[in-house]
């Protein structure tokens, strides 16, 4: 079995991540676990950074393999917005996509293209020794659309699809979302690294 730390505080996320991971043997601490005072500053101007910053901290800090993701939503008509300040766009869900549809107002569907991106970087105490991104492809709605998402889910339907993400069921969703695309690739390089 591999013990992996996730760089978060958030046991939520840790479920997650352990989910993603699927049928890896894997045990998974989160810094709650391990480090529960350690806080590592999201200073990167992209989402690689920013999941850099975070394994290697907690790496070197811990001792332990480190996995550490940052992920956000780049609509092209908001110049990129909001990026890697996805999170810190607003203080809730609902302001943060209210926020984007308001910057949207008037927009066509053919210039509401978005992507969500995540990247996760794997490290250990010597440095990085995997880095991983993907995306998913699609447009930002008129109005928040289903109950079963979260972030920014409710707005943004996939190329391909009619229903936006919160529309979906988790498992529709992690077929399709950049996060499930990575962490799967995650997996991957983990039963690799196992060997």
């Amino acid at each position: 079995m591999i013990t992996i730390l996730v760089a978060t505080q958030n046991r939520f996320k840790a479920a997650e991540i352990s989910r993603l991971l699927g049928d890896t043997d894997v045990r998974v601490l989160t810094l709650a676990d391990v480090a529960p005072s350690l806080e590592i500053p999201e200073t990167g101007v992209t989402f690689a950074e920013n999941a850099r910053l975070k394994a290697v901290a907690a790496a070197q800090a811990t001792g332990y393999l480190t996995l550490a993701d940052d992920s956000g939503l780049a609509v092209d008509a908001l110049e990129g917005a909001p990026g890697v300040y996805s999170k810190r766009f607003a203080d809730s869900d609902p302001a943060r996509n209210a926020r984007v549809l308001a910057g949207l107002r008037g927009v066509p569907w053919d210039r509401r293209t978005a992507r969500f991106h995540c990247a996760v970087v794997i490290a250990d105490a010597t440095g990085v020794r995997a880095e991983i991104e993907e995306t998913a492809a699609g447009h930002i709605t008129d109005a928040p659309r289903g109950d079963d998402g979260f972030g920014y889910d409710p707005i943004f339907q996939p190329d391909g699809e009619t229903r936006t993400m919160a529309e979906m069921t988790m498992d529709e969703k992690n077929v399709l979302s950049h996060r499930g695309k990575a962490f799967r690739a995650a997996a991957a390089w983990l039963r690799a690294w196992a060997g």
